[in-house]
């Protein structure tokens, strides 16, 4: 993405980045990605397509910045005050109610795009690449004798495939089932 979102962004910033990820979310919810132009973006917004441009290389780029707006709900930045061991569940939870609050958009999206198409893929592919990221700083893997990568993207894989399971394929689940499912997917006792 162009714009830095490391650095606090201005009231002007803001409202941009706001107007163009509310037009996709919309977008999204009436037709396929593959459908959807900057043209019509800007249009929608009301920027010029050179505004779009200083914020974002394309809609691609605009779409990942949608998943980032979603994931702020996780709360990544308070990692360090998770007690190591507990933080598997802890991001889960968070996650599961990050799915469980945009079920709307999500099932609005999916009317229209491809459960294995790009943009499905785009989003489970960002919130797993987020919790292997989250899980790989937190989690003591020394239990396991195995690379922290390598068991962090193990754990992130199981996770997005429980809330994938729950949430886009639809099978009813509260969290405490939810947590049963991990526990006997990833023998959590090793973890926790």
């Amino acid at each position: 993405m162009k714009y830095d979102l490391t650095k606090k962004p201005t009231r002007g910033a803001q409202r941009t980045l706001g107007l163009f990820s509310n037009t996709m979310f919309e977008l999204l919810s009436e037709e396929p990605f593959e459908k959807i132009s900057v043209n019509k973006i800007c249009d929608i917004s009301n920027f010029p397509r050179a505004t779009f441009y200083n914020y974002f290389d394309d809609k691609f780029d605009l779409v990942d910045y949608c998943w980032y707006v979603i994931a702020q709900d996780i709360e990544v930045d308070k990692v360090t005050k998770v007690k190591s061991n507990q933080s598997l569940i802890v991001y889960f939870d968070r996650l599961y109610d990050v799915f469980k609050s945009n079920l709307h958009l999500l099932d609005n999206i999916l009317q229209y795009n491809d459960f294995s198409g790009q943009l499905v893929n785009s989003f489970i592919n960002y919130f797993k690449d987020k919790m292997q990221e989250i899980l790989s700083k937190t989690i003591d893997y020394s239990k396991t004798g195995l690379p922290v990568e390598l068991i962090a993207d193990h754990c992130s894989e199981t996770v997005i495939l429980v809330l994938k399971w729950i949430f886009l394929k639809h099978h009813d689940a509260n969290k405490q089932l939810a947590h049963e499912y991990l526990q006997k997917l990833l023998n959590l006792d090793q973890f926790i």
